[in-house]
């Protein structure tokens, strides 16, 4: 699934029936947000992993063996017709496969995130989900899925 830069184009993702959209070589869009996740080139030539919303650049991860968090944000989306929730992060050491449980008031949704140039991951399902947790070789995270803001065009 993944050529060393990003994700093949018109692949099917694991996280869902939908395929991310390709935006070029080192840039996906996701099918149900809309959100762009875009590779780049940290300090030292580390991969690093921009996180675009609607409104603009939400989180930026530098490749890092200290202190590595797996799971680096979740959200939802707020007054949109479509129900979704995205989850993203960082693989530690030694870890190739994340599995992902978005819980919600009544349900839950277990899957296998997607690998992202074998540095990262992210998960994007249908609904809105309360909490999510991940679970990559030893370590196991879980965090509250945060309703993604309103934002407007200027």
């Amino acid at each position: 699934m993944d050529r060393g830069d990003f994700l093949l184009p018109d692949e099917p993702s694991l996280t869902g029936s939908a395929t991310l959209t390709a935006m070029g070589a080192r840039a996906q869009r996701m099918p149900l947000s809309g959100w762009l996740l875009r590779l780049a080139r940290g300090s030292e030539g580390r991969p690093a992993l921009e996180v675009h919303s609607g409104a603009g650049l939400i989180d930026v991860s530098v490749v890092s063996t200290l202190c590595v968090s797996p799971l680096r944000g979740a959200r939802r989306s707020g007054g949109t017709a479509t129900r979704w929730s995205l989850a993203w992060g960082q693989l530690p050491p030694g870890a190739d496969v994340v599995e992902v449980a978005f819980r919600g008031w009544r349900r839950g949704v277990c899957v296998q995130a997607v690998t992202l140039a074998d540095a990262y991951w992210v998960a994007e399902v249908e609904g809105h989900f309360r909490s999510v947790t991940c679970s990559a070789g030893a370590s196991r995270v879980t965090t509250r899925v945060v309703r993604e803001a309103g934002w407007r065009e200027s």
